[in-house]
């Protein structure tokens, strides 16, 4: 639900995360989704948990597996009604295998391959176009923004910015790769291998 073009989408942040090597694809996507929920993202299209809008899932011919993913998820901070956060979240993966391997002794089923994530997380000034569909109020859209509601749109963003790196760190950790400091316990406990 962005708008191309539109000075109203302000980008806050947008990273990618790429991890190849045994980790179990269900279980991240589980995270991710559950981050998003206690966070109070919901769909663009429906309004509930559901922020999936692509999910396909193709089988090559030596067995391995792509899955191209979209998730679409918008938050109304502090039911505002001028400002809101939208989360663009691309998954793909390459040369997805499922493999069993030994963990203390236990033989567990997980897989193997190529994860990458693009997130993108974009600040949505009227989202209603209240202020685009008034005559009055169009005239005096952008002079606003410039002069009185400057200080707000960079909280909102800064707002924004720190939620996507909260869940850059959820990621990375659960990936168990590189961070620039120490993580600490994980606030979601670990699932599988």
């Amino acid at each position: 639900m962005l708008r191309p073009g539109d000075d109203r989408d302000i980008l806050a942040t947008k990273f990618e995360i790429e991890h190849e090597d045994v980790f179990h694809l269900k279980n991240l996507y589980k995270l991710v989704h559950e981050w998003l929920v206690d966070e109070d993202f919901v769909s663009v299209d429906t309004g509930d948990d559901k922020i999936e809008s692509l999910y396909l899932d193709r089988t090559k011919p030596v067995g391995d597996k792509e899955h191209h993913i979209w998730w679409r998820a918008i938050q109304v901070p502090r039911g505002n009604n001028y400002y809101r956060y939208f989360l663009k979240i691309d998954w793909q993966t390459l040369y997805m295998k499922k493999i069993e391997i030994m963990h203390k002794g236990h033989k567990f089923s997980t897989n193997k391959g190529d994860v990458i994530l693009r997130i993108e997380a974009w600040l949505q000034l009227d989202y209603k176009d209240k202020w685009r569909k008034s005559p009055l109020l169009r005239i005096f859209d952008k002079w606003f923004r410039q002069r009185f509601y400057l200080e707000n749109i960079k909280k909102y963003r800064d707002d924004l910015y720190a939620a996507a790196f909260r869940l850059n760190q959820t990621i990375k950790q659960y990936l168990e790769l590189k961070a620039p400091a120490d993580w600490g316990r994980p606030f979601h406990p670990a699932r599988g291998v």
